[in-house]
């Protein structure tokens, strides 16, 4: 046997016309299936096959390991849809399987959406355009859109390590198209001059409170972050310190307050979810609402958040807050298709007399910010 190769591929490099075994039949497999169906119909996905599950699944007979090995005549190529594919693809290549990759839907199965699935949310998408503040506003959610379909011709999947890629736009970029929504993430929308209190949600390295923290009129800027000082950069702890405008809490922000089990990743680092409150959960998880009674939080005038996919129950446990006060948002919502559509919705639904606005601030489909700013707040620029 050669030299084991642990490979990792998209949608666009399998070979055409080829004869395909689904590796996991859970939600990576079921998804995997659908974007084949739609995106890749020249293939013939002929089995299923899993580790630990045998039957069938959606009509497809589901293998174990050794007969993969036993029946290699019958398929050309192993999708393995489980972000645990080294471990599989090895113990594949101790059988005797050469033919296995890791397929990258796993990775964005909740990232990107299905053709029929943008036909579902016609309504939905079409709400959220109607919403929007400028005709500009529309095209950039529309472009970020049609680049967020599956098989998109304005992105190339790119990786930046054997195992880890990103969505980059080709010769069409935000920057060019879209120059005065892409200049300063979080801030291109917000009238800084009324911002006295401020909260972030996921301070990170620190680089936002730096900025923040030098404004003339803010009076202090409440830091949510789970990692505790450890996440802000060393040089950043003590200008922040010395500021005299930044209050960290090591906590997250969610809509209740519970103990969860965290991932370590640096800048995507992630709350994997809410466990039991008396249980061994790894980080400590609050409202924003809880918190604004606990340290007499005069008044909120800006809420920033880059959470990981946690935006939606953070905004839940800061409605009320955010009804209350009436402060401007800038919240990141590229983290899931389901983000992408639910943060404009709930903020569209909820908040009366706001300005709605997009911004975007990267080569690729990261870094898209919406904007939610109260009418009696709002600048045109």
């Amino acid at each position: 046997m050669s030299e084991i190769e642990i490979r990792y591929i998209d949608h666009t490099a399998i070979p055409y016309n080829k004869r395909v075994c689904l590796y996991g039949v859970g939600k990576g497999g079921a998804e995997s299936l659908k974007l084949l169906r739609q995106i890749r119909p020249d293939l013939e996905v002929v089995f299923f096959a899993d580790t630990y599950q045998s039957g069938s699944f959606d009509g497809f007979e589901i293998l174990t390991p050794q007969a993969l090995a036993d029946r290699k005549d019958e398929y050309d190529l192993i999708l393995i849809c489980s972000c645990y594919y080294p471990e599989i693809i090895t113990n594949l290549y101790s059988l005797g399987i050469e033919s296995a990759v890791g397929f990258s839907w796993p990775k964005f199965y909740g990232y990107q959406f299905l053709p029929d699935e943008l036909v579902s949310l016609n309504g939905e998408i079409n709400f959220i355009l109607k919403s929007l503040h400028s005709d500009t506003d529309r095209a950039l959610f529309k472009f970020l859109c049609e680049a967020r379909i599956a098989g998109s011709e304005l992105v190339d999947l790119v990786y930046v390590s054997e195992n880890s890629g990103n969505f980059i736009f080709k010769e069409l970029k935000p920057a060019k198209i879209f120059p005065e929504h892409t200049t300063s993430s979080y801030f291109d929308f917000v009238d800084l001059s009324k911002v006295e209190y401020a909260v972030q949600a996921g301070v990170y390295d620190g680089s936002e409170a730096l900025f923040l923290s030098g404004l003339k009129e803010l009076k202090m800027l409440y830091g949510f972050e789970p990692l505790g000082y450890t996440a802000i950069a060393e040089a950043a702890r003590s200008k922040l310190s010395d500021s005299g405008k930044f209050s960290l809490i090591p906590k997250g922000l969610w809509n209740c307050e519970a103990l969860a089990d965290f991932a370590y990743d640096g800048s995507a680092s992630f709350v994997k979810g809410a466990v039991d409150f008396q249980s061994t959960g790894t980080v400590q998880l609050t409202t924003l609402t809880e918190e604004a009674g606990r340290l007499s939080i005069p008044r909120l005038d800006l809420l920033i958040a880059d959470i990981e996919n946690a935006e939606i129950p953070m905004l839940e446990g800061a409605m009320e807050v955010i009804e209350r006060d009436r402060p401007q948002l800038a919240i990141c919502f590229y983290h899931s298709k389901k983000q992408f559509t639910g943060i404009p919705l709930m903020l569209m639904n909820q908040l009366k007399d706001y300005v709605f606005k997009v911004g975007h601030y990267s080569e690729g489909l990261d870094e898209s910010v919406f904007y939610a700013i109260p009418e009696e707040k709002f600048v045109e620029k």
